[in-house]
């Protein structure tokens, strides 16, 4: 087994990554009445975290696994950074939901905003522990580099998007997941793509990539509190089927790549990146 992750360390990881979350939410599968949040942190966890250490441990030992939990404390990145982490989501998906579903989206969201900041925040700061922290470090601290490397930023960034699409597929079977498949995918592949922007320009912070991925959960659930009450059945088909994440997330992107003339301010690294193997 250490020979095939040593040869193969990057398909490996997503090969565990994958199981250890299924098998690890199962119990939610078989017995819906379950709580919802235990299993949650422990499909996170097991999966892509346990699978990203186990990989280093293996290829890289003792230094790869010190420099790998040093960046989830690489805070120092610039306040515009942290600013576009925080809230850079949450403003876009208000903004493209107005151009959806009128002007009463911002109306409500600034007349609103003395509560709805707030609570974005402490849900943003909460929801961390849900699925961020766990799965991060995984996703974008270990495979977004060496995919990177092999692939190039674009397409790199789409493989990752479509794989983590795929991890939620369990959510559907169990009743949890919300949206669509289609507009989870879409999505995954556009926050992806958003990601892989912030990762190149923070020194690779795990810390930042766990915030803005919780930012995302934040804005997605805030978004409920400035709907219209007076939506038509088809309108609230679209919304709740994940249409407008997905669409907010494709519009950023496209401007992203368009911005960056499709390089996501990318940089190879020397040898010790170009030596990544699938």
């Amino acid at each position: 087994m250490k020979n095939i992750i040593s040869r193969y360390p990057l398909i490996s990881f997503f090969v565990m990554a994958l199981l250890f979350s299924w098998v690890a939410v199962m119990p939610l599968i078989l017995d819906q009445t379950l709580p919802l949040e235990p299993f949650q942190i422990l499909g996170a966890f097991a999966g892509p975290t346990l699978s990203a250490v186990i990989v280093i441990a293996i290829t890289e030992g003792r230094a790869g696994l010190s420099t790998f939990f040093k960046r989830y404390l690489q805070w120092k990145v610039g306040i515009v950074w942290w600013f576009t982490v925080l809230f850079g989501i949450l403003v876009a998906l208000n903004i493209v939901a107005t151009f959806i579903l009128g002007l009463s989206v911002l109306t409500e969201f600034f007349e609103n905003m003395g509560l709805i900041l707030p609570t974005y925040l402490l849900t943003l700061i909460v929801g961390v522990i849900l699925g961020p922290l766990w799965e991060e470090p995984g996703w974008r601290g270990f495979a977004l580099p060496r995919l990177q490397a092999q692939y190039g930023p674009i397409v790199g960034s789409v493989i990752l998007g479509m794989i983590w699409a795929v991890w939620h597929i369990p959510g559907y079977a169990g009743g949890w997941m919300a949206s669509t498949f289609p507009a989870l995918l879409i999505y995954c592949i556009g926050f992806s793509i958003l990601a892989t922007w912030i990762y190149n320009n923070t020194h690779g912070s795990i810390l930042l990539m766990i915030l803005l991925h919780s930012s995302s959960n934040a804005a997605i659930s805030i978004g409920a509190r400035v709907l219209p009450a007076n939506l038509s059945p088809g309108l609230q088909t679209f919304v709740f089927s994940g249409w407008i994440p997905a669409l907010m997330s494709t519009i950023v992107a496209i401007v992203i790549l368009i911005l960056t003339r499709g390089g996501l301010s990318y940089q190879e690294k020397p040898a010790a990146i170009n030596a990544f193997n699938v």
